[in-house]
């Protein structure tokens, strides 16, 4: 009897460990502009993940009637400090889920042209499904050499 629980509970605690990646359905999000603080923002890309209301509010206002259910949804976010130049960022359509952790392959810094008349903050923002098990979003720039890890952020439950 102990060898069949102890049995079942090694092969439940070690299911975790073992877990396949799975991919996560992402919803790029049109028509956001950054309302946050650039004092907030580092130099180059910053990346978010936004599981709570006041969260987004600091990054995009109050008052907009698309807010997502935080119970059900997050949403990403990728922005650089405003600037004249013309860039673009992206999140590729593939992200995955494996264990206790999302990874996020994102495109940075494409500049589409030359330089523009005004300041703006180069954004993109996507929602993904919320997990309970989730605890670490790894947003990765893709590159010519491969991948590299541009952000490590842990997520607030």
């Amino acid at each position: 009897m102990y060898r069949i629980l102890l049995i079942l509970l090694l092969s439940v605690g070690f299911g975790n460990a073992y877990a396949q990646p799975q991919q996560v359905q992402m919803r790029k999000l049109q028509g956001y502009y950054y309302n946050g603080s650039d004092a907030r923002l580092k130099s180059g890309v910053n990346c978010f993940v936004i599981t709570e209301k006041k969260d987004y509010e600091r990054h995009f206002g109050t008052g907009r009637g698309d807010m997502p259910d935080f119970e059900k949804n997050w949403i990403l976010i990728l922005v650089m400090p405003a600037t004249k130049k013309d860039i673009f960022l992206d999140f590729n359509s593939v992200s995955m889920k494996a264990g206790n952790f999302i990874e996020v392959y994102c495109d940075f810094n494409k500049l589409r042209g030359k330089q523009l008349t005004y300041e703006t903050n180069p954004l993109a923002v996507c929602m993904i499904p919320a997990f309970d098990n989730v605890n670490v979003v790894n947003f990765y720039e893709e590159r010519k050499k491969g991948l590299e890890l541009a952000a490590k952020i842990e997520v607030k439950h």
